[in-house]
């Protein structure tokens, strides 16, 4: 029984890391101009914020995924990707970089 406890905690701990990976570099570039919220999503999760508006057929809106260190920002125009950026800060202090626009 102790066994099957802790395989079980075990597994639980890899479910929790796997799901704290999306806000990745990987998942970053395999985003780009053109793409879907819905796909975007696909890979990212659903975002912590999202905002949009409307005027005159045209339709714009932000999406922004964050954890501990990493903040991803993506700008959609008519439900497509037109920029996107990433930022990762260190603990102990301000952003360190900046990986800029699609």
């Amino acid at each position: 029984m102790r066994i099957l406890r802790s395989f079980a905690v075990a597994i639980l701990l890899l479910c929790v890391a796997a799901c704290g990976s999306r806000l990745s570099q990987e998942n970053f570039d395999k985003i780009h101009e053109g793409m879907s919220q819905k796909e975007v999503r696909e890979i990212l999760g659903e975002p912590v914020d999202a905002s949009g508006a409307s005027l005159l057929g045209l339709s714009s809106g932000e999406a922004v995924w964050k954890d501990e260190k990493t903040t991803i920002t993506v700008h959609f125009l008519n439900d497509k990707v037109v920029t996107k950026r990433m930022s990762r800060t260190d603990k102990q202090g301000p952003p360190a970089k900046d990986e800029g626009r699609s």
